[in-house]
């Protein structure tokens, strides 16, 4: 899911192996124990994994015990995941990504979200779903209001097809493989 947030917003980093940045050995011990976060745009099998302080995505996510062998990972559906979705700066961060993608990669709303459905969803939407995103791009235009400076105006297109984004990685098409 990490992966595909990063590879649809456009800011995946592929590139292979690679070390992280370590303080020195002086800096932790036993009663001091190395605990960190390491925000990166590179693959999720390139995440930093401590055995005693798990990766906060990965665990929300159902990501392996770092202290144990696992031969099956444990499937779960909870509340915490969803709000994740809506309201965590990492998601929020790339589907501004995505947003800038849909505003450069299209010249109307139309295109856009055919072009947003392609490439996040890997299908087109049906008539149904243009109309419904026709109207939340509307509703949305209203609420921010109208903008004479060129530089607002495209500070609020930017938001709205944020917002959309949001919307397109929130749904269960995104998040599972049917």
């Amino acid at each position: 899911l990490r992966d595909a947030l990063l590879a649809v917003s456009g800011q995946i980093d592929c590139t292979m192996g690679g070390s992280h940045p370590f303080p020195p050995v002086k800096e932790w011990s036993q009663h001091n124990p190395f605990m960190a976060v390491y925000d990166t745009n590179r693959r999720s099998v390139y995440l930093m994994v401590q055995r005693n302080e798990q990766h906060p995505f990965l665990s929300l996510f159902d990501g392996a015990d770092p202290t144990a062998s696992t031969a099956v990972r444990s499937t779960t559906t909870v509340p915490a995941q969803a709000l994740f979705m809506m309201n965590d700066p990492f998601v929020h961060e790339q589907c501004a990504g995505m947003g800038r993608r849909f505003l450069r990669n299209a010249q109307d709303d139309l295109n856009r979200i055919n072009w947003a459905y392609q490439l996040v969803l890997s299908r087109p939407p049906d008539a149904a779903e243009i109309n419904q995103a026709t109207a939340f791009l509307e509703r949305y235009r209203l609420k921010l209001g109208g903008a004479t400076d060129q530089t607002i105006a495209l500070r609020h297109q930017e938001k709205i097809w944020s917002a959309f984004a949001r919307v397109l990685v929130s749904g269960n098409e995104f998040m599972f493989v049917d």
